[in-house]
């Protein structure tokens, strides 16, 4: 039943990028009664009749193939889920990849965070951010986006950026770099100029799922949106202000104000499906079945920003 649904919701969300945001509009606007139906930022289902079956050198010449090699500043999104089926750890993958990219190279991921007190699905769009402030500990607040970047933060050489929202994790010769200013200017945002994300398209980032489709964790679009000053819509109406208290490495606190999008843009105004549609006819994101349940994807960071960026004054792909 729910594969129906989510079928038909893509065939008319597709017709036209208005109908896919008053779609989404319908279901944020009822979405405790709806989001047992979620047909959009779903997860791939993985089938555990796989395990063990997949061999990981496959991955890196696939890799290899899309031009990551020795001096390589990747930044990877994974699920561990998916990637288990190859009898390594994730310690085991971390090296490999490590590896590849080599002593000159760089190797990152995202370390998204789950705060105490955030805004729960029901209430996202209602909260109000004005009078709460998060604690971010730097190596201790929960990760959320996957295993891999959680045992990557646990070395003793990851960097990992001081930035509460969208913060990073790195290893290699430009990771210090890459965090050292996160935190620089007023109320900086997470993919804004100073950002690490910002950082990785000034050097030719390539970015990769291991596992997962970048149709729903492609963080680096938001650069296209942050980091250049040209986009459609101003400050104040596109940012609110979120107040933080960064708890670093060695336990010293400082409080932070930091800009983060408002959630209607991506929960009500965002024409996700056709995005991707898009991204996937420019062959910008390549996307490679090494098995029935295991994706990987590839794009390179500046053809990306540089499509974006071709259409922001219009202020795609959101549509208001």
């Amino acid at each position: 039943m729910k594969r129906l649904i989510v079928s038909l919701y893509r065939y008319i969300a597709l017709l036209s990028p208005h109908i896919e945001v008053k779609l989404r509009q319908l279901y944020w606007k009822n979405v405790s009664k709806l989001k047992k139906f979620k047909p959009f930022g779903t997860k791939r289902k993985i089938n555990p009749l796989n395990e063990n079956q997949l061999d990981f050198n496959s991955v890196i010449r696939c890799l290899i193939d899309e031009g990551v090699g020795e001096g390589a500043l990747l930044v990877v999104h994974s699920s561990y889920d998916a990637l288990e089926c190859t009898g390594l750890s994730p310690d085991e993958i971390i090296n490999q990849l490590l590896d590849l990219v080599g002593k000159t190279g760089t190797l990152a991921m995202p370390a998204i965070r789950k705060y105490k007190g955030g805004p729960k699905a029901e209430n996202i769009l209602s909260l109000n951010t004005d009078e709460l402030v998060c604690t971010y500990k730097v190596k201790k607040t929960v990760v959320t986006s996957g295993i891999l970047p959680y045992s990557m933060m646990q070395r003793y050489d990851a960097v990992i950026s001081h930035h509460p929202l969208s913060s990073m994790v790195a290893i290699g010769a430009l990771a210090k770099e890459m965090m050292e200013n996160n935190l620089n200017g007023d109320n900086p945002s997470p993919h804004g100029p100073n950002s690490s994300w910002k950082f990785c398209l000034d050097h030719d980032a390539i970015v990769i799922g291991l596992g997962v489709d970048l149709e729903h964790y492609n963080t680096m679009v938001h650069v296209a949106e942050e980091a250049f000053g040209d986009w459609r819509w101003p400050n104040e109406e596109w940012f609110r202000l979120r107040k933080f208290d960064v708890i670093d490495e060695n336990n010293n606190s400082r409080r932070v104000v930091v800009s983060e999008r408002k959630p209607q843009w991506g929960l009500l105004h965002l024409a996700e499906m056709r995005l991707n549609r898009d991204l996937a006819k420019a062959n910008i994101v390549k996307r490679i079945n090494l098995k029935d349940d295991i994706i990987i994807c590839v794009e390179k960071s500046r053809e990306l920003i540089s499509f974006l960026k071709s259409k922001n004054k219009n202020g795609y792909p959101y549509f208001k």
